[in-house]
């Protein structure tokens, strides 16, 4: 005997039933509003300031109204959340 012996069909079953599962831990996700907003990194025109993406967790309940907002304005939350600390920033420096 080989020193690899490996059960093919064993494997392929093993690797099923985990995707399977995954699919249905997403499905699950969904249902229940608890997935991560993915967002897409938007090209910049050449004179403007370069951005850093940073990732943050709010509670569902503060999700769940900046994602009306998102919805009543057509935004992206990564705009409506770039938005909120640069008003954030400028109440810390007296700004505002």
């Amino acid at each position: 005997m080989g020193k690899n012996n490996w059960n093919l069909q064993e494997m392929q079953e093993s690797l099923v039933k985990d995707t399977e599962q995954r699919i249905e831990h997403g499905f699950e996700e969904i249902k229940n509003g608890q997935t991560i907003e993915s967002v897409a990194v938007p090209q910049q025109p050449k004179d403007t300031e370069p951005t850093k993406g940073v990732q943050t967790y709010i509670p569902m309940s503060m999700y769940r109204r900046l994602n009306d907002i998102k919805l009543t304005r057509g935004e992206t939350i990564a705009n409506l959340v770039a938005e909120a600390v640069g008003y954030w920033l400028d109440a810390q420096e007296g700004k505002h």
